[in-house]
């Protein structure tokens, strides 16, 4: 037996307009219409652009001068290596 319902899917769950209850483990079929799907990004691909993004970001800013903050805090900062005797 075949039914159809309509609906839309939203962050992976099927939303539809009437209340339904699809039972676990049934087999469905979902049919798109008139939209085109967008291409599924691997986890590489995804790692991939996002270090392409940290990387011009990094870019970015590689001109940029620190201000007198930095360097207070640089200066006051702790150095376990320099304190203890190893």
């Amino acid at each position: 037996m075949y039914t159809t319902y309509k609906g839309y899917f939203n962050d992976g769950r099927f939303i539809s307009p009437e209340p339904i209850t699809i039972p676990d483990n049934i087999e469905v079929y979902i049919t798109i219409i008139g939209n085109e799907l967008l291409p599924v990004k691997t986890r590489a691909e995804k790692q991939n652009e996002a270090l392409k993004r940290l990387s011009a970001g990094l870019s970015a800013i590689d001109d940029e001068p620190f201000d007198e903050k930095f360097d207070e805090v640089i200066n006051k900062r702790f150095n376990i290596g320099r304190k203890l005797d190893l």
